[in-house]
């Protein structure tokens, strides 16, 4: 059946003298060329800014090489390295009314853009995002990009999953209407993490809704260790927390799976440890049931195992990063 927009008021741009793609780059020298070619391949981008940030590669001498071998291309320093910093130099150095996000580790579909687009025109939207497809070049992380494609390591977030055109709380990337971003004062810089996602309860609230479009598709390059994939989640924690600070009506039942998993092992520990053997049962059962969600996964068993092991490292680094900002004070 042929994918369809709901059919709810359509709306067009005005006067859209272009699209710009803004890119935030932090030790990304590997995998710049294959986003930034991803990007050239699209219809009506006229600038392509790359936001560097000071990396311990060769992330600014590549976008430089990149720039002087394609004219839309503009490099840009970004001194501070955070992303959302990144992102609002980015957007302030190209004058485009559509402003698309693609990150450094991001390959787009043909007919990214032009999709995208439409999507804008159709439902009025201020920004519409992607489905994340997580695809791995090394053992290790394809055993990862399997673990963040499960339901049980996405927790069923729209742009993790298969479903239908609709208005969402968040999406990944985005594809924004300029007049929107700057109405709401573009990314929070003080956001290390999350920071997508705080931006679209603002663009939200603001009466720029936020749209999930299933035909954006972008194949996404995990952390190539379980120690980086650590660190990556337990910052998603503790930011979601401290969004859920700065906007209370954020809060979603499905963020509460990851904390009351780490205090229920905690506790089953303790009461093993102190009342009765019995409660070992508790952690036991847990480590059984990721094993299986593992073993149930593709590829060869040393894959699958490690599966089970980026199911455990996601769940536990969340939600302390979670907990951690929730006893902390201050919303930032």
């Amino acid at each position: 059946m042929a994918w369809q927009i709901r059919p709810w008021q359509p709306r067009k741009l005005v006067a859209m003298p272009g699209i710009a793609t803004i890119t935030p780059v932090l030790n990304d020298a590997a995998n710049l060329p294959a986003a930034v070619g991803s990007i050239q391949h699209q219809d009506n981008v006229e600038h392509i800014v790359l936001s560097v940030g000071p990396s311990s590669d060769d992330s600014l001498s590549v976008a430089q090489g990149l720039a002087q071998r394609d004219g839309r291309i503009v490099v840009v320093e970004n001194p501070s390295g955070r992303t959302a910093a990144a992102l609002n130099l980015a957007t302030a150095a190209t004058s485009a009314d559509v402003v698309v996000r693609v990150d450094a580790r991001a390959v787009l579909p043909e007919n990214y853009v032009k999709h995208a687009v439409e999507t804008l025109e159709a439902t009025g939207a201020g920004n519409v995002g992607a489905a994340q497809n997580p695809v791995g070049h090394t053992l290790t992380e394809r055993a990862i990009a399997a673990a963040m494609r499960s339901r049980v390591g996405s927790g069923g977030v729209a742009y993790r999953g298969d479903g239908h055109a609709r208005q969402v709380d968040t999406a990944w990337l985005g594809v924004f209407r300029r007049s929107a971003l700057d109405e709401v004062g573009g990314y929070d810089e003080r956001f290390t993490r999350n920071q997508d996602a705080e931006l679209n309860i603002r663009l939200a609230k603001a009466g720029h809704p936020v749209w999930f479009d299933p035909r954006l598709i972008v194949d996404y390059r995990p952390r190539p260790t379980l120690r980086k994939l650590a660190q990556q989640y337990f910052e998603y924690g503790q930011w979601r927390m401290r969004t859920i600070k700065k906007h209370r009506d954020s809060a979603k039942p499905r963020q509460l799976a990851a904390p009351v998993i780490v205090i229920g092992l905690v506790v089953a520990v303790i009461l093993a440890l102190v009342v009765s053997s019995l409660f070992w049962f508790v952690p036991a059962a847990y480590v059984v049931g990721l094993l299986v969600v593992g073993l149930m996964s593709e590829g060869p068993l040393a894959q699958r195992l490690l599966t089970a092991g980026a199911l455990f490292t996601m769940h536990i680094t969340w939600g302390a990063g979670f907990l951690k900002a929730l006893v902390q004070r201050g919303s930032t």
